[in-house]
């Protein structure tokens, strides 16, 4: 474990900011914040046009493969864990583990669900006894802040983290709740179409959440409501395909000409609301995985698993079966991705894939073997046998279609086992969505949506 770096005073954090892209920008806005804000600023306020060299350590020919391949990635990789607190700052809301590899350009985004059961480790219940007089054995990954204190995140959140992927991570950044309102707001706001109708009150957390469906401007406290809504089939899994959304919409406004000329005020904001163990000396160490990216390069996922109750307690359960091609896919990646010099207009793909999505590429895959289930979500009687009919004209195989048990959805969600050929349907369901799960009984199951029409 890496010991704590002391803590920033504010003319560090703010010299900070502006190189890191304000890199905990919120857990949901992190990825993009970095990226835009992170290279502008350090291009504006910092590099003077030289680059650091990391000196080789140890003599590579006495390696064996193992090592050599252990030495590389510590050299391309660098990984950082952001946080979203609540508003007593006692809990993790939301955890999001950032990748940067300088090797293939790419930034890949793990969000962790804050329900995953955690059974704490003799080394971090030998620990919890010695800093608080107690212990635990079991709990929800989120609430290890409430019981071993924020100050010590690193202690056992991130070490939690580490033991689950199997890494280690550099850096953490966590970023309160008034931060995310502030900069939404500073943009003027995220378009968004809200999938259901939502209702919620915790006077507890003083949380209150009453949004209505459809495509509606969000400002700041609605934008939060958005987010930290949980009343959902799957618990945490839909909750984080909804923030994935959010983040979508959010990311074609701050990449826009108007946005960017904001980007001053992001650093101004979250200067007080960040806390964060990056040292001065490691802002350098950030600058190689950020001059070459492309947007396109930028993935998202969800750790494999499935939500289910265990003694009257909602947890998300990791799939170990699955985990370990998870993490080949997230933190073993070779394929090198586009850099700013091999495509033009690059725009931000249009689905976010989650729960254990293969990452090393996003190209549609043409199958038409795939089973297809098809469900009406968009009130019009008939709509799920006439795109029966469409598809199977295509060469498409549906087998069988029905009604969406929970109702009217304003936007067609694409479920699929494997994101990639899920993509293929975009083409005919245009603005859809492809969200990968596992939970499904067919290899594709397409929701459609009251926004059928525009695609017809």
């Amino acid at each position: 474990m890496k010991e704590e770096q002391g803590p920033l005073n504010q003319s560090q954090k703010k010299t900070l900011l502006k190189f890191f892209g304000i890199s905990a920008g919120i857990t949901l806005l992190v990825a993009f914040i970095i990226v835009v804000i992170g290279v502008w600023s350090y291009n504006t306020y910092i590099y003077d046009g030289s680059s650091k060299k990391t000196e080789e350590s140890g003599d590579l020919e006495q390696m064996t493969d193992k090592e050599k391949e252990k030495h590389e990635l510590a050299t391309i990789n660098r990984t950082i864990a952001v946080f979203g607190v609540d508003d007593d700052e006692v809990r993790t809301d939301v955890i999001i583990v950032v990748n940067f590899n300088s090797k293939t350009n790419k930034i890949k985004v793990v969000s962790v669900p804050r329900d995953t059961k955690v059974v704490w480790s003799e080394e971090q219940r030998a620990a919890l006894k010695e800093d608080k007089g107690y212990t635990q054995y079991v709990s929800k990954i989120n609430e290890m802040t409430a019981y071993g204190g924020m100050k010590n995140i690193r202690k056992y959140t991130m070490n939690e983290l580490e033991n689950i992927l199997g890494i280690t991570i550099d850096n953490y950044a966590v970023v309160n709740l008034e931060a995310f309102r502030k900069i939404v707001d500073t943009i003027g706001g995220v378009e968004v179409d809200v999938p259901s109708r939502m209702q919620y009150s915790d006077p507890y957390q003083n949380l209150y959440i009453d949004l209505q469906p459809g495509v509606q401007l969000l400002r700041g406290d609605k934008a939060e409501q958005l987010v930290r809504f949980r009343s959902y089939p799957r618990g945490d899994e839909d909750r984080i395909v909804v923030q994935q959304l959010f983040l979508q919409s959010f990311a074609e406004k701050i990449m826009s000409p108007q946005t960017l000329t904001k980007l001053p005020q992001f650093i101004n904001i979250l200067i007080k609301d960040l806390t964060t163990d990056v040292s001065l000396p490691q802002i350098m160490d950030y600058y190689p995985y950020l001059q070459n990216f492309n947007i396109d390069n930028l993935a998202f996922a969800t750790l494999p698993g499935e939500g289910r109750m265990e003694n009257g307690v909602s947890y998300f359960f990791i799939d170990t079966v699955k985990l370990p091609e998870f993490i080949e896919n997230i933190f073993y990646d070779r394929e090198v991705g586009k850099t700013n010099d091999m495509a033009e207009d690059s725009q931000l793909q249009t689905s976010a894939p989650s729960e254990g999505t293969n990452l090393e590429s996003q190209e549609p895959i043409i199958d038409k073997s795939v089973s297809i289930e098809l469900l009406n979500a968009a009130g019009v009687q008939g709509l799920a046998g006439r795109i029966k009919d469409s598809l199977e004209g295509q060469g498409y195989q549906v087998k069988r279609i029905g009604n969406y048990k929970d109702g009217e959805k304003p936007t067609t969600i694409i479920y699929a086992k494997d994101a990639t050929k899920g993509e293929q349907f975009k083409t005919y369901f245009k603005g859809a969505i492809v969200v990968a799960s596992q939970s499904i009984t067919t290899d594709i199951q397409i929701v459609l949506g009251q926004d059928y029409k525009v695609n017809e």
